[in-house]
């Protein structure tokens, strides 16, 4: 419960105080508020671009902010307050089962206490818990998927595993990366179940085949849900948005704003300076790393058990996927994406500790101990001081702004002006007292717009069933006017750049500039255009 409300305050800080506010976490309450309160509410307005959990849980919190009671709840709703719920409830469940690990291993209070806030209390979980993304959710279903299948390798309970494999089929719900975690530790647990129930038989091969067995039947317990989740997921997609993975390959996709971003790989700059950046979001969150991988590995060997490889097969994974992905450059490479390396260094010391119970090693319990409060006491402070560097931590560095606005003014930050312009240009559209379906707007990177606006039917977005019939035909559609991003970076996949290349710079001869909107830097961000000849009607 203390977790929770810190998040929550987190959260409110964030939301309610600074205006600090990551653009995804806005997009994934979009999606939520598009399937209930636009012009044509379906599930499907929830997207295919990014993975559906999130979006999924804040649905109920759009309505209740909504509706309940009148005249309140609504400004929260507008700010997109709900994801900071969702975020700080999964990342207190996280927190909760670190506890439980702990508590699992029988580990001391010091042990089991410096864990907790190793977690809980760093500073990127503190963000995260009440930004509003992905992150929290992700973390809380691979820390309940850790748990699970060390409660296996213990007891060989199948619940642990059904209750793993439910974990993995949420994860992926939640991110695409799970995919790789629930692949290694199906390959995991068939390895150890396989090992377990080899046959005392002197043949060979029936020895492996028996084990064989039972290691595919309980591989197939925690893999299965996460490939039932893969196949409706993209079935899902491709029978309601014609793309079975719209997060790589659609108009939207990763693929496409790698390119439009310019990633860097090391076909650009080589190797050895990805790598580096690699190395430094990984220590910037753990300086401990290296230290405790040598001493859990020695332990681990020592004590011939698979507890710390669980943990490794969990989080180690999900570091490996990120890492090859910066170096082919497929991906932004974000400080967050290493945000799993701190449940690894923390959950890898406890097992690590734990074992002493079942296998006695003279001195390890005061190893153990300082270890954990070393990570504890190192990790905190250093990671603050990454976050605040602009070269690592390029989405995290404009914290600082909320704690130091004189030497780092929030306006210089995206993150802070984006949210302002946004209101701005949502009250001068609800002053113009529209019609229904008459602003024409691709919500890919335009979703605060329509969160802050007062009328939402106002707005023709992306997820609506007539959206390219008006565009194709504003004029005679009943659309007024045409909110266009800058056709450069993440504004060249906008839809109405697409269908109109000339928007930016004439209008494509179907409209007139109305408002150009500039940030701080005095550099137009996106235009609203008055659509000649457009009729009244809404239809």
């Amino acid at each position: 419960m203390t977790a929770l409300i810190v998040y929550l305050g987190v959260g409110v800080y964030l939301y309610v105080v600074t205006g600090y506010i990551n653009p995804d976490a806005g997009s994934r309450v979009g999606n939520a508020a598009f399937t209930v309160l636009s012009r044509d509410p379906h599930l499907g307005a929830i997207g295919f671009v990014w993975n559906p959990l999130p979006s999924l849980v804040e649905i109920p919190l759009v309505e209740v902010f909504e509706h309940w009671p009148a005249n309140r709840w609504p400004q929260l709703r507008r700010v997109g307050f709900e994801g900071a719920i969702m975020s700080a409830v999964f990342m207190a469940g996280g927190v909760w089962q670190v506890r439980r690990i702990a508590l699992d291993y029988s580990a001391g209070r010091v042990v089991r206490w410096a864990a907790v806030l190793a977690c809980a209390a760093n500073p990127m979980i503190l963000l995260y818990g009440g930004m509003g993304m992905s992150e929290a959710p992700f973390l809380f279903f691979l820390l309940w998927t850790c748990r699970r299948v060390l409660c296996w390798v213990r007891r060989r309970g199948v619940g642990d595993l059904v209750c793993a494999g439910a974990a993995l089929g949420l994860g992926y719900l939640t991110r695409y990366e799970a995919i790789v975690a629930a692949v290694a530790v199906t390959v995991g647990v068939f390895c150890v179940s396989t090992l377990r129930h080899r046959s005392n038989s002197a043949a060979r091969l029936q020895n492996y085949r028996a084990g064989a067995a039972f290691g595919m039947h309980d591989a197939v317990i925690v893999g299965l849900p996460t490939a039932f989740a893969f196949i409706v997921w993209a079935g899902a997609g491709w029978i309601l948005d014609g793309n079975a993975f719209s997060q790589f390959s659609s108009q939207y996709g990763n693929a496409a704003q790698v390119a439009a971003l310019g990633v860097v790989s090391v076909d650009d700059v080589g190797v050895a300076p990805v790598l580096t950046t690699a190395a430094a979001g990984l220590l910037g969150m753990q300086p401990l790393l290296l230290v405790v991988a040598v001493v859990v590995s020695w332990r681990a060997i020592r004590t011939r058990t698979v507890d710390a490889a669980v943990v490794l097969a969990v989080f180690g994974s999900i570091l490996v996927f990120q890492i090859a992905a910066v170096i082919v450059g497929s991906t932004f490479g974000w400080f967050r994406f290493y945000l799993t390396v701190i449940p690894l260094v923390v959950i890898a010391v406890l097992v690590a500790g734990g074992v002493h119970r079942q296998r006695s090693a003279q001195g390890w319990p005061r190893i153990s101990a300082v270890l954990m409060v070393l990570v504890l006491v190192t990790s905190i402070p250093v990671t603050a001081q990454t976050m605040l560097s602009p070269g690592i931590a390029k989405e995290e560095y404009g914290i600082r702004s909320a704690f130091w606005p004189q030497r780092y003014p929030p306006e210089t930050y995206w993150f802070y002006w984006f949210g302002d312009v946004s209101r701005n240009v949502a009250r001068w559209l609800d002053d113009q007292h529209l019609p229904d379906g008459s602003v024409l707007v691709d919500t890919f990177g335009l979703a605060r717009i329509w969160l802050f606006s007062d009328r939402p039917e106002q707005f023709v977005i992306r997820s609506d069933l007539d959206f390219f019939s008006k565009l194709n035909s504003p004029a005679t559609r009943g659309v007024q006017y045409i909110v266009s991003q800058r056709p450069t970076g993440l504004g060249a996949l906008d839809a109405i750049n697409v269908r109109y290349p000339s928007m930016w710079d004439d209008g494509a001869q179907i409209a007139t500039p109305a408002m150009t909107v500039v940030g701080p830097d005095g550099r137009p961000q996106f235009r609203l255009y008055r659509v000649a000849g457009a009729s009244q009607a809404t239809k």
